[in-house]
């Protein structure tokens, strides 16, 4: 078709002006889909400003948690620390003690064996009444040895388990560090 129109237009055809018209019609309709785009928009921005609030309150729960829990932690440690010096100052006494009834044993026993070399010439009667004695003070020691053994390995059982306890709540709050740093990215 030329552009040249300094004479009257062709006269359209039928099929042309049905044409136009079906192109009139789907302007129509694309008109009235860009009419309902401000409210689409509307809407959609409305979501945003609501995901945007959810967002903000996750990320202040997040941060809430992480602050109770860091709190928790340090308060877990405190009481460990507590409870191990109350356990170490409830049998540092008894410790002592035993120590103190070791040395006394031990002086005791020393006493015993200078008597039995003077008296061991002094006859079987007397070496076997200082014989018992000696069984009898050495089961004393004894006795006084294991308890104060079995102290030391249930202080050394404390302290591990203390020991490990602080490092599972290390192991623990650096998790909870971790993730709230994924989380954040």
């Amino acid at each position: 078709m030329s552009n040249d129109y300094s004479s009257d237009p062709p006269i359209a055809t039928a099929g042309q002006l049905l044409a136009i018209s079906d192109k009139i019609n789907d302007l129509g309709k694309s008109m009235d889909k860009l009419a309902e785009m401000p409210q689409k928009l509307d809407r959609m921005n409305m979501q945003l400003e609501q995901l945007n609030k959810e967002h903000q309150q996750t990320r202040n729960d997040l941060n809430q948690t992480r602050d109770n829990l860091q709190d928790d932690l340090d308060r877990a440690k405190s009481n460990f620390k507590s409870e191990i010096k109350q356990v170490r100052n409830e049998i540092d006494p008894k410790f002592k003690e035993m120590d103190m009834q070791i040395r006394v044993l031990h002086e005791s026993k020393t006493k015993i064996d200078s008597v039995t070399n003077l008296v061991r010439w002094g006859g079987i009667a007397i070496i076997g009444v200082f014989a018992a004695a000696w069984n009898n003070q050495t089961a004393k020691t004894d006795t006084v040895n294991s308890l104060a053994m079995a102290n030391s390995q249930k202080i050394q059982v404390l302290e591990k388990q203390s020991d490990q306890t602080l490092r599972t709540l290390e192991e623990i709050r650096n998790k909870l560090y971790e993730r709230n740093m994924r989380e954040e990215k």
